[in-house]
């Protein structure tokens, strides 16, 4: 968890974010096997994850994504939804960083 960083909560993650000095866009992603068991599931969401926040790469932020467990059955419609909110996710990250008058 990124401490003081902010959070963005959707239906299946969890997303946190902190702006740095540093340069560059570090990316964290959590999908635990307890949620999706299938290894090439859960790769496949580890592409959808950083296919989405590829706007960020060159933007001074940390992001942590988290799957949440509370998931009853993941499918492959799933990733089409996770990606669609991702993109909204990283476009409000990207808003706030500009409103705040981060560089």
């Amino acid at each position: 968890m990124i401490k003081g960083g902010a959070l963005i909560s959707a239906d299946h993650y969890r997303l946190y974010y902190l702006y740095k000095s540093s340069s560059g866009c570090r990316l964290g992603i959590s999908i635990p096997k307890s949620v999706i068991s299938k290894a090439s599931e859960r790769n496949r969401l580890k592409r959808v994850v950083r296919n989405a926040v590829e706007p960020l790469k060159e933007t001074r932020v940390d992001v942590v994504f988290l799957l949440k467990k509370n998931l009853d059955q993941y499918s492959r419609n799933d990733d089409t939804i996770v990606r669609e909110q991702l993109l909204r996710d990283t476009k409000i990250i990207l808003i706030n960083k500009k409103n705040n008058g981060i560089s």
